[in-house]
Formats: structure tokens, sequence, C-alpha cells
């Protein structure tokens, strides 16, 4: 393995001139779903009984309440009574608490209740109620707007600037709402703004008609509304997604999609549901591999397997986000050893994702062994970049996909 690693380092693959002419485009139609009336009608109906529901606890002389199953992995973390602030109500509800734990199945899931009467709730439950309103009026005019233009309008009101002191309150509570009404959050028409990137030979085509061209200098934004797409066309040989923003720069400055003939993704970090959404569809449409680039660290694998397996924040969504054909291509503890590249020590932070990891049940012994050498020192991608220029396109990611050197 070390042989091969060495030998690595000493060579340089250069693409040669019209190796990939062969390259077949493909061309994907899409059925869009933004403006399905019945989904719409099914949603406006389902905000209006939760309301309706709120109304009859309020007239019958009850703490407004709302219950749904989490879609996080959740423990009882205290059996004590909460302090009530509802006089004359009384409530039973128990609070639990976020633990990041192994996927496992719905049915597992413990089920959260929201009480108005729980001080620990209450703008909780407030914000909620605010969030469905904007939904409801979204959903019956047939709009959709940000999640930060949303939290904007909140923080320069007076009277709910307190429920959001930070934007993810909105992000957070809107996966509750998702969760209330068993639907998934991208059809509730508040978006989060899109942050992740794509570049190389491909035009999206959206439903008004907007092409979007990923050849352009530094990429182009990916949709906020996945479900806008009607067409593809995509002439690669593979799909590479890469963790973070400098390393999909500076791909792009090794002129990578066009010597490598691929698509470049990036989601700029923990990826955003139309990233997540948009190299699924790839994967499932065009049938292009899927290749993953992220640090040799804890976070970095965790990243990678947020792509493969989902997330347990949306894991009731995980068949929609999750993309199992993916494929770990780099960087592997094991790539650092035979590479010579520096490492530093795990913090404490990054031991507690590692074990987190490790305790998940679909981790195979492929990806227990690199989490094992780990623990020996992590490097991000830049420690294997530097090594000289363009060697990322031109040496390590050509050896590593010629040998099928992946995970």
């Amino acid at each position: 393995m070390q042989k091969a690693h060495k030998e690595l380092r000493e060579q340089t693959v250069v693409p040669i001139e019209g190796q990939y002419l062969d390259v077949r485009e493909k061309r994907i139609d899409i059925l869009p779903i933004v403006d399905n009336k019945e989904l719409r009608k099914d949603l406006i109906a389902r905000i209006e009984a939760v309301t309706l529901k709120m109304i009859e606890q309020i007239s019958a002389g009850r703490a407004p309440c709302v219950s749904h199953f989490n879609s996080r992995n959740v423990i009882s973390k205290s059996r004590t009574r909460e302090e009530n602030v509802y006089p004359g109500c009384s409530t039973d509800a128990n609070f639990v608490e976020e633990q990041d734990a192994n996927i496992k199945s719905l049915k597992n899931s413990k089920k959260t209740k929201v009480n108005f009467a729980v001080k620990q709730s209450r703008d909780k439950f407030v914000l909620m109620a605010v969030i469905m309103a904007e939904i409801h009026r979204l959903l019956l005019t047939n709009t959709s707007r940000t999640q930060r233009s949303f939290y904007y309008d909140l923080k320069s009101e007076k009277t709910t600037k307190y429920l959001v002191p930070r934007q993810i309150n909105i992000n957070r509570t809107l996966n509750d709402i998702a969760n209330l009404l068993e639907c998934p959050p991208w059809n509730l028409r508040l978006l989060a703004t899109a942050k992740g990137l794509v570049a190389g030979n491909m035009t999206i085509t959206l439903i008004d008609n907007q092409i979007i061209d990923c050849s352009i200098p530094g990429g182009t934004q990916i949709p906020q509304s996945i479900t806008n797409i009607t067409f593809i066309r995509a002439k690669a040989e593979f799909i590479l997604v890469i963790e973070k923003d400098t390393i999909f720069q500076k791909l792009l400055e090794e002129n990578c999609p066009s010597a490598l003939k691929c698509i470049l993704v990036t989601g700029k970090g923990y990826p955003d549901i139309a990233t997540r959404l948009l190299v699924k569809m790839l994967s499932e449409k065009t049938d292009l591999p899927v290749y993953i680039i992220v640090d040799a660290d804890p976070f970095g694998v965790d990243i990678m397997l947020t792509y493969r397996f989902g997330s347990s924040t949306l894991r009731r969504e995980n068949k929609n986000l999750a993309c199992p054909n993916a494929r770990w291509l780099g960087i592997h503890p094991s790539d650092l050893i035979g590479l010579g590249a520096k490492t530093s020590p795990l913090t404490n932070a990054d031991l507690v994702k590692l074990r987190s990891i490790e305790a998940r049940d679909y981790v195979n012994e492929a990806i227990s062994k690199q989490l094992n050498i780990l623990r020996n020192g992590k490097a991000e991608i830049e420690a294997v970049s530097s090594f000289s220029k363009n060697f990322l396109t031109e040496t390590y990611l050509s050896y590593k996909i010629d040998g099928q050197d992946y995970i």
C-alpha cells in the first residue's frame, strides 16, 4: 500500500487531449412538482386542522399544545415536572434533548410535545404558530420566499423579534412543523438560501424556462428549489462532490471539470437540502458515478456520510435526500500515511464526533478501518493538494478513480 502511494506522489498523470471526446451527453427530462395543486390543498387543510385543534383547546380552557414524532434521535433527560406558567392548567410534558447517536428507524423516535403552558416551550409554540400562518399564506397564493427574508421581517417587529434570536431558530422550527404536518420541509414554501455550487459541462432548465449554465467561471449557485428543474443536459463521466469551497475553487483553477470530464458540486461544508437533492437527482437520473472528497477528519467523514446515508435532523426524509450509491474517494486516513502527509492530533470535539460515527449501524468494515487509522491523526485536503501544482487533478484523483480506490 505504501509503495503504491509513493508511486502516486511521484507520478503526474496528464490527461491526453481528446481522450474523453467519446463522453456521451446525458439528456434527462424531469417532471416538476413545483405547482402540485392537490399537494398544496392537502397541506393547507393540514395547517387549518392543526389551527382548529388549538382553538378548540383554548375554548375548552386548556393550554394549546401540539405534539409530533421528532425526526431526530432523542432521549428523555429529565422525568421531573416542568414549571407550569399557564394558570389553571396542568401539564405532564417531559422535554427531550437531541443526542448525536446512530440513525434508527422512525418507529423508535420519541414524541415531542410543544405546550404553551410550559415556560421552556412557550416561545417555540408561538414561533410554530407564526411560521405556520406564513406557510398557509404562501400555499394559498402559490408563492415562496426565503427563510432569511422572513427572519428579517420577524426581527424588525417588536412583537416577534424575541422569537428568533438567530436564523437557525426558523430552520429548526420549520423542521418541527414538517414533522407535525408529516411532509418534507421543502414543500412548505419557506426556502433556505442556497449555498451550494455546481460546475462543469451541464445546463439545468427550470420550470419557467430559465437555463442555468454550470460551465461559467467559478461555478454557479445551485437552484433554491430543485423541484423546479424540468430538464438536465450533462456531458461528464462522473460527479465529484467536494466538501468545501476552497478546494472546489482550486479544482476549477486546475481545470478539473474539463481535464477529468466531471461535474463538480460543493455544499460548502455540511450540505443544505438543495445540494443534497441535486446530488441525489444527478445520481439517479444520469446514472453517473458519484465520488466524494472530504477532509481526513471526523467532521469530514460525517459530511461524507450525510451525503450517503442522510442526517438525523431530517431522518424522516433521508430516502429523498441520501445518495447511497456515492463513494468515499478521499481523503482516506490511510492515504495520509502512504503519502507522508503532515497530520495533527484529534481534539476533544473530534473524538466525540468520531465515537458518534462509530456507533452508527450503517458504518461498514471498510469505513471502520479508516476510522481506526484516523485516531492516529487528522489532516485537511490541503495537506495532500499542496504536494505539487495541480496535484489533485493530475495525480491524486486520476490515480484513485482509475485504481477504484474508494469506499
